[in-house]
């Protein structure tokens, strides 16, 4: 069900034109983060599954949603807009053009009629990530938080990543998990990284392409660091049997400034870190 994780006891809705708003967004449903001017996280919400006979359903249901959560009809300093899917590709900025673009993409996904084609530039990566998001998104987006952009979730991870020094002897494997699949990242000082996502079905299949990531690309799991962040808690099957095979690993942890006093658990906040990092990285 929908659920508002926390509301902070110093939010004032009379003054959020100060504060800043995440939304992260896919056909399943959404949800927000809001942080304050010094990055304290003021409120969390997890929208429900969404459960529609069709894609165009699941779109007129999630645009509803949005425009009845009285804490997105409120004015925000700034707006930040993450569309969540696994439909992406990249392309080398020095090569781009929009039918390069296309071509690429319809090379490694399907793009349906309903949907089109866009992309966030990372120079840091000097790439284009190319993604399909449906086309009434944009509009409704536009409408709804003017001046607003959408970025693809792996942009900001990608950022985060980039701006840590990089293990030339020992390359460290990046890995942020959504629902049913995670986005992968190898950085390289030569500028040969390794990126992917992964569909899983349950957390035997989740170990299974991580450590594939470790043996196809000739990792030492007794020295290559794996850091894990998002949907996956210490305790969880997954992880410790990944602790099992891989000497170095962690959970990404969210800033101890971002976190509120509340009874909201570490893990959980850790699951929202894409929210919450979105506007620390900016």
């Amino acid at each position: 069900m929908d659920e508002l994780l926390f509301i902070d006891s110093t939010f004032e809705k009379d003054n959020t034109s100060r504060y800043k708003l995440s939304i992260q967004l896919c056909l399943d449903g959404f949800s927000f983060s809001i942080l304050s001017s010094t990055n304290k996280c003021l409120a969390l919400f997890q929208s429900k599954k969404l459960n529609s006979d069709s894609e165009n359903n699941s779109i007129d249901v999630l645009k509803d949603k949005i425009r009845n959560c009285d804490y997105l009809n409120f004015s925000y300093k700034h707006v930040s807009i993450i569309w969540l899917t696994k439909k992406a590709c990249l392309v080398p900025s020095d090569l781009f053009s929009e039918n390069l673009a296309r071509n690429s993409f319809q090379l490694c996904h399907p793009l349906l009629k309903s949907e089109t084609i866009t992309w966030n530039i990372s120079p840091k990566l000097n790439a284009h990530i190319v993604f399909a998001i449906p086309s009434e998104i944009p509009i409704f987006i536009e409408s709804q938080f003017p001046g607003s952009e959408i970025s693809h979730q792996s942009l900001s991870f990608y950022q985060n990543v980039l701006k840590q020094d990089t293990n030339n002897k020992h390359p460290e494997v990046f890995i942020e998990v959504y629902d049913n699949f995670f986005d992968a990242f190898i950085p390289s000082s030569s500028l040969k990284h390794f990126a992917n996502n992964f569909s899983f079905k349950d957390e035997t299949d989740m170990v299974y392409f991580i450590l594939n990531i470790y043996k196809q690309q000739k990792l030492n799991t007794e020295y290559s660091q794996l850091h894990i962040s998002g949907k996956i808690e210490e305790t969880s099957k997954a992880f410790q049997t990944l602790k099992r095979y891989i000497k170095d690993i962690s959970i990404a942890n969210i800033a101890d400034e971002s976190i509120s006093t509340n009874n909201v658990s570490n893990s959980v906040y850790n699951q929202f870190t894409k929210l919450l990092n979105l506007n620390l990285c900016e």
